[in-house]
């Protein structure tokens, strides 16, 4: 039998009645007939894959387009959904399109080392192929049987009650097949984070922190999605960084969720595979069309063939083949390329009409010899990225192909059931696998073990790598990096980052023999400590880790610069040396890369801690890959800096902050150098001793502008309850509050005429704004008001989700606020002799933020007390740092008038009590008290 595919697009029949058009018996279609659009010259590889291993994929791959369309179909008809729930959804023509790219890539081509970044809407392709190969784990860690897997297969897209695995709408870790697969769902996301794995590996290998092997990362994109900016703005990144274990392919199926793609043919010289193909080149990569099929090619090779390819590749245009693919027979096929395309007749006439229609339908993305070819060609290119471009048909093998709605269409009842019915499956058990026995069978068995055992033995060394590790650790983690603040009693928390950063470079390539104890313990760490900055690195203190220490490419670079005095070598060094990656402006790219190098751990068994610089307001560009890592579960420190209107002088372009509260990410915003460096310590002793789950993701924001740092001790000193203590024991104990989330800076309980509900109003303020928060309080005093002021150090810990684990317990115990009511006796009567008239009141407070007032704003509602939240609410202008808080009401001015408007409207409620309930009262206070929360 023919090594061919074995049905058509739209149905099941054989083929093997054009023979005489197809590859000769028991041998591999020309490989030489492959076009290349690439400044290379074309290389003559074989397929590493046998013609019988070709022909039985493609058997499997068959069913596996039907058991993908029951599989959606099983989604939206559960037993148990509820008449206005929505559509489940799924995209099995979108599957269908890259069928024969999953199928050649896991049946033929993939190792087990390698990564797949896959296509998010073909995700029950992927996961169909997975079961056939026996590639599904149960929670123990072991392989589930067939019918295990058949029973998941069967819960895509639900909900998982009682811990039973489910399968997501796209890609997920919690999937029970997503070993080596990348999350995906937001298209152009999978593709750069997998490039940048490749980049880890590299970097691994090269400081020689242990890799357990270096594999070829493949991601399928659609069409549609090679428009991305995200995957544009790493083209260039794979090429510059001589990336060659990459490869994408794109789906050309030349349709999306809106219908057909009508790219300008006479802009691009024919289609948009042409700009694709010249874009990849012009960023240096290689590039592989994989337009035809065998049957076109040997066509082509007849008297009038090279004229009709001509006009299919130049003058045809993706819209016009899509009209000649919604032809529904071969005459009518043959009419409409006579019709413009006369000169095709002569050749055309001599082929029946069943001929031409498949000829019509013969797309490159579908000869699975071909695309098992191209792969193969692409991983042993290791010099320079590949791209493939697969035309392929949108539905292929379903009724609904090349139907220009067919993005998320369903199939009927009755069209399910032919399509079942054509691959001999049942709905009795649409899941079912090919005999045993079956050289479908054993080619299944024979891949799906080698898989197996290679995950296995991947696995196993990543867990003696990362035992290792472990072992590395220092026993006892020291609080800070013994930074001296002697000298810089006015300086602000960006210069203090690039102390700390600086000081991790130098650790990462000193001799352990050569630092100082407490040095010792972080030099182990700084070795695998990655900085990141999209050229803002000599702009935000952190010029010292970037000089002589940019990792780049393999081998020599080809043009040195001149060093030129006072500014950083930022020649490329590919060596243990490296310490920076550095991006031009390109935060996503960074983004990507942050998360994929704060995967390995994970991944490889040897953590790094990525540490990206950026500027604050920037983040905002790469939000969505942001929010990609979260949901990855990569580990990472961001430093957002400068940040916020207290970069005054750039004005309102560079200015606003906002609320970023996302599962996994810790935001921090330190007033005080001292805050900064504790928080940083903290930060990598949780990262390489584990503490870090469910905040993996640290934002970190500092500013520019200089603050006072006596400021810090000196209010502490002052506090009654560190009376007589020494600088190091107030630093000890501080610590663990800043830590926490926040802390009292200012206390004055201690003053006599100190009366909560009277007088007293807190002061919450974060960040930049604490030195207005201590001047508003001085003013406050004058005017008979106490205030205290608190610092928040992280509005996550203190009132955000992660303060909600602990019910808040330091924002409510920790800090000493005076919440509840306060009484205190009123100067009249209530009218009656036996009962007296008392006030109540509580204390109202202030917060305080450069940034969105929601940051701050439920403070007040968590304690239980009215509140006026400070925050920016309008576009910056350019000016003086005071000149802009007055601007936006966050000033000094603004938080004094702020609390005397809070004390003001503090009504204050009038209640009777009896003299008895205050002796009981007093009584009660001499027996042992029982917490509330012992009895919860």
């Amino acid at each position: 039998m023919s090594p061919r595919r074995t049905s058509s697009p739209w149905s099941n029949s054989s083929l093997a009645r054009f023979s005489p058009f197809l590859p000769s018996k028991g041998r591999n279609p020309c490989w030489c007939c492959r076009r290349f659009v690439s400044t290379a010259s074309p290389r003559t590889t074989p397929s590493l894959n046998t013609t019988s291993d070709v022909f039985l994929a493609e058997r499997i791959i068959d069913r596996a387009i039907a058991q993908v369309a029951w599989m959606i179909h099983r989604a939206n008809h559960r037993s148990d959904a509820r008449p206005h729930d929505p559509k489940a959804g799924g995209h099995p023509a979108a599957c269908t399109s890259s069928a024969h790219i999953l199928g050649a890539l896991h049946l033929l081509v993939r190792r087990p080392e390698d990564w797949i970044a896959g296509k998010p809407h073909a995700s029950p392709m992927d996961h169909v192929l997975h079961h056939h190969l026996g590639l599904f784990r149960d929670a123990s860690g072991g392989w589930m049987t067939f019918e295990q897997s058949a029973e998941v297969l069967d819960r895509l897209r639900a909900f998982s009650e009682k811990g039973e695995p489910v399968l997501q709408s796209y890609h997920a870790a919690s999937d029970p097949d997503h070993a080596r697969m990348l999350p995906s769902g937001s298209v152009g996301l999978p593709a750069p984070a997998g490039l940048y794995l490749t980049l880890a590996e590299d970097w691994l290998e090269s400081h020689d922190l242990g890799v357990p092997s270096k594999g070829h990362c493949f991601a399928l994109i659609g069409d549609a999605e090679f428009r991305e900016g995200s995957l544009l703005e790493v083209l260039a990144e794979a090429a510059e960084r001589r990336l060659g274990r990459v490869t994408w392919i794109v789906d050309y199926n030349r349709q999306s969720l809106d219908g057909d793609r009508f790219p300008d043919p006479q802009v691009y010289d024919g289609d948009d595979a042409r700009r694709m193909s010249k874009m990849a080149n012009a960023h240096g990569w290689d590039v592989i069309d994989l337009r035809h099929g065998s049957l076109r090619r040997r066509i082509f090779h007849r008297k009038g063939g090279a004229a009709l390819r001509r006009f299919m590749e130049r003058d045809l245009g993706d819209g016009g083949l899509q009209d000649l693919l919604r032809c529904s027979s071969g005459a009518e096929a043959k009419a409409w390329l006579i019709a413009r395309h006369p000169s095709s007749e002569s050749l055309l006439s001599t082929l029946r009409d069943e001929i031409i229609l498949e000829f019509v339908r013969d797309l490159g993305g579908h000869d699975l010899s071909f695309v098992a070819a191209a792969l193969h060609e692409a991983r042993g290119n290791d010099a320079r990225p590949t791209l493939v471009i697969a035309h392929t048909l949108k539905g292929w093998g379903l009724p609904i192909a090349a139907d220009p709605g067919n993005h998320s269409l369903l199939l009927k009842e009755n069209q399910l059931s032919q399509v079942l019915e054509a691959r001999g499956l049942h709905p009795e058990d649409p899941y079912e696998t090919f005999p045993k026995g079956s050289l479908e069978a054993v080619l299944l068995e024979e891949r799906g073990s080698e898989l197996r055992t290679g995950l296995e033995s991947l696995e196993a060394k990543s867990t003696a790598t990362h035992d290792k590790v472990r072992e590395e650790l220092p026993a006892e983690w020291p609080d800070d990096f013994g930074i001296d603040l002697t000298l810089h009693s006015r300086t602000h928390t960006q210069w203090m980052w690039g102390q700390v950063i600086s000081k991790l470079a130098r650790l990462a390539l000193s001799n352990p023999d050569a630092v100082s104890e407490k040095e010792r313990a972080w030099l182990r760490i700084a070795q695998r400590c990655v900085s990141l900055s999209p050229d803002v690195g000599t702009s935000t203190n952190t010029g010292f880790a970037m000089n002589g220490r940019v990792f780049g490419i393999r081998g020599a670079w080809t043009s040195t610069p001149t060093c030129v005095p006072r500014r950083p070598d930022l020649t490329p060094r590919h060596d243990r040396s490296g310490f920076h990656l550095r991006f031009d402006i390109a935060e996503g790219a960074a983004m990507s890369a942050m998360g994929a190098f704060g995967r390995t751990g994970e991944l490889m068994g040897s953590p790094l801690m990525p540490m990206l610089t950026i500027y604050d307001f920037f983040i905002k560009r790469a939000l969505d890959q942001l929010f990609y890592d979260l949901y990855w579960n990569a580990a990472f420190l961001i430093v957002g800096t400068p940040s916020g209107v207290t970069l005054s002088f750039e004005g309102a372009q560079h200015a606003w902050k906002s609320d970023l509260q996302l599962p996994g990410l810790i935001t921090w915003e330190p007033a005080f150098c001292e805050e900064l460096e504790w928080i940083l310590a903290d930060t990598l002793a949780r990262r390489f001793d584990g503490r870090d789950e469910g905040r993996r993701g640290v934002l970190l924001r500092c500013v520019t502008r200089t603050i006072d740092q006596e400021l810090f001790l000196g209010h502490l000193r002052k506090r009654p309850d560190f009376a007589g203590w020494t600088d190091d024991a107030i630093r000890n104990r501080i610590r663990k509050d800043v830590l926490s989330g926040g802390y009292r800076l200012v206390d004055r309980s201690g003053a006599k005429d100190y009366e909560p509900g009277d007088n007293v109003v807190g002061i919450f303020a974060m960040g930049a704004v604490v030195p207005e928060a201590l001047e508003a309080a001085s003013r406050l005093e004058e005017d008979g008001v106490l205030a205290d002021v608190y610092v928040v150090t992280s509005p996550d810990l203190l009132a955000g989700a992660l303060g909600r684990l602990e019910d808040y317990r330091h924002l409510r115990r920790g800090l000493g606020f005076p919440a509840g009511l306060h009484v205190r006796p009123l100067p009249h009567s209530p009218g009656s002799v036996d009962l007296l008239a008392m006030g109540t009141s509580r204390v109202p407070i202030v917060t305080v933020v450069d940034g969105e007032p929601g940051l701050l704003d439920n403070i007040g509602s968590l304690l239980g007390v009215h509140q006026v939240a400070l925050g920016c609410r309008r576009f910056s202008k350019c000016g003086r740092p005071d000149q802009v808080y007055d601007l936006e009401g966050i000033g000094a001015d603004s938080i004094h008038d702020a609390a005397r408007r809070a004390l003001a409207r503090e009504a204050v409620e009038e209640i009777h009590v009896h003299p008895r309930a205050i002796q009981e009262a007093l009584a009660a206070r001499k027996r042992p008290r029982v917490d509330i929360e012992d009895l919860l």
